[in-house]
Parts: structure tokens; sequence; C-alpha cells
């Protein structure tokens, strides 16, 4: 089945100014916000430099080597994109990171500048760190999160900078800040808008849905979510979503690797399963039923074990399952019944889709 790998091979020769921006360049580029650009020798924090120009630079960097995101397949889409007319020679700049343990905020994001002269901002998801995952946590009852003003900062930044007309773009929480930023930008700027793309990003707060920019924008969103969808059901949206199939299973198809690709588009579906509904009915009412100043004290009860085992991500958390898992049941020790038995449930999924995790990679290293 065609993921975004065959895509490049397919459309690659055509430029995007001869064959238009679409779905799949939009998801492509959402995955490029994910590479590891503050470990770069020269990341490209002021004006911009081209695609190829970032791969001579990073694929034989061996300091990157060390770099989780970078073991992933980011690397081969790197060099995929690189080699290709279509995205070799988008100019990307105007990086943006911050980090901040405090304010529990894991934020990150670049420009790239299209053929046709529009400005693309791109927003990066949830890295695999503790505090991003916490900072998810905030999302469910907490708005606006210091991310999402971030967001809509970095969005004036970039308008000021430039004169053309913007996309903007993001996977998971970075599908999340795209469309808050376009919702809170102002009206000026919501005006130079041509769309938004939210990959399976997490909804918002009524008070979100009901605000003049929420409304503003909201038919410029294109939102695309895997059949079984976990992240971009929480919470509300105003937008229709587009159901994607993904070759995965469960909480993985998250990964937009496993997205589906035929032409110049995704393989769309009808509906989410019924799967990912009675997921998305079970989350509502638990966190329905919860104020938020109980929802902050259970989150913060998962990020205390969390922290407690040491890791600072989930991928250590994986390499050191044994000592996590007796990590965690010593940190929930202290907490009451009712808390206690909802953060294992938590953690649990976690740790099931941690030792798949682990699995997985022995696999890859040729483990029987």
């Amino acid at each position: 089945m065609a993921n975004m790998f065959d895509y490049i091979a397919w459309r690659g020769d055509l430029t995007i100014d001869a064959d238009g921006f679409n779905e799949a360049d939009g998801a492509i580029l959402a995955r490029f916000a994910y590479m590891p650009f503050e470990y770069f020798q020269d990341p490209p924090e002021n004006g911009f430099t081209t695609v190829r120009e970032l791969a001579e630079q990073s694929l034989f960097d061996e300091k990157l080597d060390a770099q989780e995101r970078w073991k992933l397949r980011d690397r081969e889409l790197m060099d995929a994109m690189s080699k290709s007319r279509r995205f070799a020679d988008l100019r990307a700049g105007y990086y943006f990171s911050r980090f901040d343990e405090k304010l529990e905020t894991q934020f990150s994001a670049i420009t790239a500048v299209l053929p046709d002269g529009r400005y693309l901002i791109d927003f990066r998801g949830t890295d695999n760190t503790i505090v991003g995952w916490k900072e998810d946590l905030n999302m469910s009852y907490l708005c606006p999160i210091p991310g999402q003003i971030t967001a809509a900062e970095y969005v004036h930044r970039m308008a000021a900078l430039t004169e053309g007309r913007l996309i903007l773009c993001g996977h998971s929480k970075g599908g999340n800040l795209a469309v808050y930023a376009g919702a809170f930008c102002g009206e000026e700027i919501q005006e130079r808008i041509d769309a938004v793309y939210n990959y399976d990003g997490p909804g918002f707060f009524e008070d979100v849905l009901q605000s003049g920019g929420y409304r503003g924008i909201c038919g410029k969103i294109h939102t695309f979510i895997p059949q079984f969808s976990v992240v971009g059901m929480l919470l509300g949206r105003g937008e229709k979503s587009s159901v994607v199939h993904s070759t995965e299973n469960g909480l993985h198809q998250h990964d937009m690797y496993s997205w589906e690709m035929r032409g110049p588009g995704f393989v769309h579906l009808g509906t989410v399963t019924g799967g990912s509904r009675f997921v998305d009915s079970a989350l509502t009412g638990w966190i329905a039923e919860m104020t938020p100043e109980q929802f902050e004290l259970f989150a913060d009860a998962i990020y205390k074990v969390m922290e407690d085992t040491n890791a600072k991500t989930l991928h250590q958390m994986r390499e050191n399952l044994f000592d996590t898992v007796v990590s965690i049941v010593h940190s929930v020790g202290d907490m009451d019944e009712d808390t206690r038995r909802a953060v294992m449930e938590c953690v649990k999924l976690l740790v099931i889709n941690a030792g798949r995790g682990v699995k997985e990679e022995l696999h890859e290293r040729g483990a029987p």
C-alpha cells in the first residue's frame, strides 16, 4: 500500500507550482516539522535555506545519530525530499523552538516558502519528551496553553516578515496549534490565510468553537484523522473531518507514515471505527464528569509518576521498561484509591504501547 514515500517517488518530479499544493504535500511538510533542527550545526533560525542544503548538512552529521527522532523514518524522509524536484528547492527557515519544564511546554515551528509565493507555517506536534506529553494532557482542561499562545505569536511574527498568502499546517498537537493560531491571529492576518491543514490534532473547548476567530477560520480548515483516531477525537471541533486509511492498528494509526495514499491524496473512508467512537465517548464522558481542578490534579499525578522514573523521554522509559514499572508502582502507593486506579489505567496503556515499541525495535535489530 502506498505511503508518503511512494507519493514522493510518484509526484516528486513535478514542482508544486507545476502541480498544485495538496493534502499529501501538507502531510509531508507536517512531518518535516519534526526534523531535529535544534540539533543541526546551523539551525535555519534567520532567513531561509533549501531543503537540499539542510539535507546536505544533516544526513552526514554523526552527532544527529544520537537524536531519537532522527533514528526513525524522519531521516529517510529528509533524504527523499532532498532528492525530489518537488521539495528539494523549497526554502525553509525562521525555525523557533521553546522547551520549558516549568511552563510544561514543548514548542517548535518552521516556515517554508512554496514556489507559488505562499508561506507555509509549520508547527511540530508532540515529540517523545515527557514534558511534551504532559502539555497534551494540559489541553484537556486548560485553554490557552503556553504553546497555543506561542503559536499565535509566531504567526504574527511571520506575517510581519512576509507579504504573501499563508498556509498553516501541523500534525497532532501541531495541528491544534495551527488551528488555534489561525483563529486568534487577528482579522487582518486571518484574511491572508488560504488554508489550515490539521492532521489528527485534538479539538477545543466550546468557548473557542463559539469565538469569532474560530468561526472566521473554520471554513478554511482541512482536518484529517485515521479510522481509529483517539488524539484527533479529543474535545470538539466545528469543521468536518476527513477519515483516512491507516495500515497500523490502534493508537499507532496516529503515525502519518502509516496513512495510505493514492495519487495526490489519501485513501479516504466514510467514518471512523466503532472503537474510535467508543473511546471518544468514554473519554469525553470521563473528562466531562471531572472539574478542571480535578483533571489538573489527575494530570499532575500522571506527570509525577512519569517524572519519578527519572526518564526524560518515552524512549528512555521503553529502554528501561522493568525499572519504569517498578518506579510507577512505587509512586502510586501514596495516592488515594480513585486517583491511583485512574492513573494506573492511563499508565497501563502507555506501558502496553511501550512494550510493543521495544518488541518492534528488537525485531528491527534482527533479534529473534
